[in-house]
């Protein structure tokens, strides 16, 4: 007979919605696992003593944890989803006829909740992944990756200078008058006169560079120097090969090597590079494994983030750097610098023509400059392969260059190679993880701390995510330990069902 099931709701009902979840639900497991009663300790001081009783923070946390998990990063749609189911309500200690928080509620309390709440909670749970022993600290791996802001090109809009126009035209010529006349200075032979128009048309000339450079050439592309987002003033123009170029924001990861687990993340501008923000990941990462007696003993990065000072600061802190270089290919036309013999006794170069280079200068750039006499320059037969014009030959090394040259011998070895191979095992993947089903692709606050937040919730949801996995394990390897031969008779069942549908 067909049977036909008739919906006939009850005016009465007798259920307990524990009673509907099931044992082994994700959000129950994470109610039972995580601690939040220090979010009220935190957040005490923001609210008043009197007036209406607001959201529950512990409920707010739990919110964004669940949207993270779902992939839900809309306020209207976290509520939506959430009001109809009974696991959610569940985690969020809600019963089945409790109204949720009002959307507008959850974006208001956002902006009051301080970044150290989510900091801490971030440090809270991977507290716990140490204590599972999914945490080895020795070696970290560190990319970035950009993120869409909340924000298209089409609200960009030239900066503003502080001062009114002619001001600030006024005291820049003011600041360069003393420039000015030192560059007159310089043509003696001309008299008074024609010094003082020369003066003035540098003046004009000053003028006009200094409009030029307020307004904006119409031919120049928009930088970050001279445009700026009204919508999210924070975010920055960025441009990645196989993206396309747009405002974003920057997220750092800092991997542990044995699980995966993410021991550090920090949001950046995306102008500012990836070299100026190694040691800050490095030492926000090095804290919190210190507080749980881990130390860090090597990090493994990309190029971007290679620089001789961040080689010389892991060194001072015994820490082992596996940062490929960046490759400077030889642009001056010549015979290339490897040619040229180095004598680090002497601190001279020798050319191939066995002319000597002394050192001359250190650039801004840190870089040690030798070049040779004008005369041994001039005369010698190599010249027209070497350099052209009247300069003379110039070779530059950094001034970390030790530190340079111990580097290229450490990534030729078994233990480089394997750092470059957790490098891109690492925090590549990871960061894929968090774009296609953790709310990555964009950031729908707006600002850079609100960013921040984000991606310590979004980091929190991964390393949640690695902490269920391995408590599931050992509850699977507990259960095969007590039960051996019932999982060996179920296996054989399985396999003689196997074996009887093809006889």
């Amino acid at each position: 007979m067909l049977g036909k099931k008739k919906f006939e709701p009850k005016l009465m009902y007798s259920i307990n919605l524990e009673e509907l979840i099931p044992r082994d639900n994700f959000y129950r497991k994470i109610n039972e696992l995580l601690d939040m009663r220090f979010i009220y300790r935190r957040c005490k001081d923001l609210y008043g003593k009197t007036g209406k009783p607001s959201v529950d923070p512990v409920v707010f946390i739990k919110l964004n944890l669940y949207g993270y998990f779902e992939n839900i990063i809309s306020d209207r749609e976290l509520i939506r989803k959430a009001s109809d189911s009974l696991s959610v309500r569940y985690f969020l200690g809600f019963d089945i006829d409790e109204e949720l928080p009002w959307h507008s509620t959850i974006s208001r309390t956002r902006a009051l909740m301080p970044e150290e709440l989510y900091e801490e909670l971030f440090s809270e749970v991977l507290g716990k992944c140490i204590d599972a022993g999914l945490v080895s600290g020795e070696h970290q791996s560190i990319d970035s990756t950009l993120v869409k802001a909340n924000a298209s090109l089409e609200t960009l809009e030239k900066k503003k200078p502080e001062l009114k126009l002619q001001e600030y035209i006024r005291k820049s010529i003011e600041n360069n008058k003393e420039e000015i006349l030192t560059d007159d200075q310089l043509k003696n032979h001309a008299d008074t006169r024609d010094q003082q128009d020369k003066k003035d048309n540098v003046k004009t000339e000053t003028e006009i560079k200094i409009v030029k450079n307020l307004v904006g050439d119409k031919k120049k592309k928009r930088s970050n120097r001279y445009y700026i987002s009204k919508t999210d003033p924070d975010s920055r123009i960025a441009r990645k090969p196989g993206k396309k170029t747009d405002l974003y924001y920057t997220t750092h990861y800092s991997v542990d090597s044995k699980t995966k687990v993410i021991t550090d993340v920090l949001t950046t501008h995306s102008d500012i590079g990836d070299s100026d923000t190694m040691m800050k990941v490095v030492d926000r990462a090095s804290k919190r494994l210190g507080e749980k007696g881990l130390k860090i003993k090597s990090v493994s990065a990309d190029k971007n983030y290679c620089s001789g000072e961040n080689l010389r600061d892991l060194e001072q802190r015994e820490i082992i750097p596996y940062i490929p270089t960046q490759k400077h290919p030889n642009t001056t036309g010549g015979i290339p610098k490897e040619e040229f013999k180095y004598d680090k006794a002497k601190d001279i170069y020798v050319c191939p023509n066995n002319k000597i280079l002394i050192y001359r200068y250190t650039t801004k750039r840190k870089a040690r400059t030798y070049s040779c006499s004008s005369e041994d320059c001039k005369d010698c037969s190599l010249r027209i392969f070497c350099t052209s014009g009247k300069k003379v030959r110039k070779v530059q090394h950094s001034i970390y260059q030790d530190e340079y040259e111990r580097l290229e011998k450490r990534l030729k070895t078994s233990a480089g190679k394997r750092a470059m191979f957790l490098r891109k095992t690492g925090p590549e993947p990871i960061f894929g993880e968090a774009k296609l089903y953790h709310g990555m692709r964009k950031f729908m606050t707006k600002g850079i701390n609100k960013a921040q937040k984000n991606s310590l919730m979004i980091a929190t949801v991964q390393n949640l995510k690695r902490l269920i996995k391995n408590l599931n394990k050992k509850k699977n390897r507990t259960e095969l330990n007590a039960k051996p031969y019932n999982y060996l008779l179920k296996i054989f069942r399985i396999n003689l069902e196997y074996s009887d549908s093809f006889i």
